[in-house]
């Protein structure tokens, strides 16, 4: 067995609308643009649009047959819960992440 899988994430169990999935923990090479969208601008509208494609990929992992019609149809209200997997999946701490929390669910 090769040493890159080493570098693998191991997997890890999940719950997202009272349903378990085991996904891979932690996040790809081919991910983290999206997470560093979503975490690590200023700027408003470009941690929007990384939000969003954060949000595609954990929809992409939760339901890997979905095609990418039905992913960009998924419906905003669920915004939160999917970002809830997201913050099961990280196994990272930034303070970034409650802000987004607190503007997807209107709390401070």
């Amino acid at each position: 067995m090769s040493k890159i899988n080493d570098l693998i994430s191991p997997k890890k169990e999940v719950e997202f609308r009272g349903e378990k999935f085991t996904l891979a923990s932690g996040f790809t090479l081919e991910e983290t643009p999206a997470i560093n969208m979503a975490f690590g601008q200023q700027d408003v509208e470009v941690r929007a649009e990384g939000l969003k494609q954060l949000m595609k990929v954990i929809v992409r992992r939760l339901y890997p047959d979905a095609t990418e019609k039905q992913i960009s149809a998924v419906d905003a209200k669920h915004s939160e819960d999917i970002l809830k997997v997201f913050y099961q999946l990280d196994e990272t701490e930034k303070e970034d992440k409650d802000e987004i929390k607190a503007a997807l669910t209107g709390s401070k």
